[in-house]
């Protein structure tokens, strides 16, 4: 099944993405490491909230600025043209792929695609 491309939209191919991985898990670790510096220092606190959805906020947006599509954090799709890469923290490699319409529960090894 194919996606029509929109003039904004990015196709990724796969060295592409994979160039990317090392980037986006450290994003990913300092993102999670501060998340859980603030929910144990204030876990009720409305203030710490806040934080933690700037946090989450700013990763979304910085992985949105690479063309790719957060689904949740900490997992993103990137086009392929036919179809999604899909990464997930803590993967360390591009590992998966899914239709467009299936989403994650469809996510199957890039090998098995091939």
């Amino acid at each position: 099944m194919s996606k029509p491309l929109k003039p904004q939209d990015k196709v990724f191919r796969l060295e592409e993405v994979r160039s990317l991985i090392p980037w986006l898990m450290e994003i990913s670790a300092d993102a999670e490491r501060q998340i859980l510096e603030i929910q144990q220092k204030e876990p009720d606190h409305e203030q710490a909230k806040q934080r933690v959805q700037a946090i989450i906020h700013y990763w979304l947006e910085t992985v949105i600025k690479l063309g790719a599509i957060p689904k949740q954090p900490f997992t993103v799709d990137f086009d392929s043209g036919s179809d999604y890469f899909c990464w997930e923290y803590p993967e360390e490699d591009i590992y998966f792929r899914h239709e467009y319409h299936l989403g994650y529960a469809g996510r199957h090894h890039i090998e098995e695609s091939s």
